[in-house]
């Protein structure tokens, strides 16, 4: 890994900008993985069953399944399968792949399907 710096530099004549390429072991290796924010994925299931060595061997039984939006896993409950992609620190748009609508859109977790947060009503153009 490599840290870089920039630096801006002033001068009576010149102005210029220097990059300083340091390669070194003291930066820290940032995770390479992503985990939903705000119906928060775990990185690994809390399952007695799952294995960190043997991650691809494991098979969902229950309440965590495999998000397919991120890295991670997510609780089966009725509630953390669902990522709410207009609040933060998603701050998303999206269409219901049903009825086309575009406001109070959720993304499930298990399917990546985008749905109407509140069900899909025709009836809400009447109101």
């Amino acid at each position: 890994m490599c840290k870089i710096d920039f630096y801006w530099v002033y001068n009576n004549d010149y102005n210029y900008f220097i990059i300083i390429m340091n390669p070194s072991s003291e930066t820290k290796d940032e995770p390479t993985y992503k985990l939903c924010k705000n119906t928060d994925c775990e990185r690994y299931p809390d399952d007695e069953d799952f294995d960190k060595e043997n991650e691809e061997d494991y098979e969902p039984r229950g309440q965590w399944l495999k998000c397919n939006l991120c890295d991670g896993y997510f609780n089966d409950n009725g509630f953390n399968d669902i990522l709410f992609i207009e609040e933060e620190p998603n701050n998303q748009k999206g269409g219901c792949d049903l009825c086309g609508k575009e406001d109070d859109i959720v993304q499930m977790k298990g399917t990546g399907e985008y749905l109407c947060g509140n069900g899909c009503d025709e009836d809400d153009d009447d109101i």
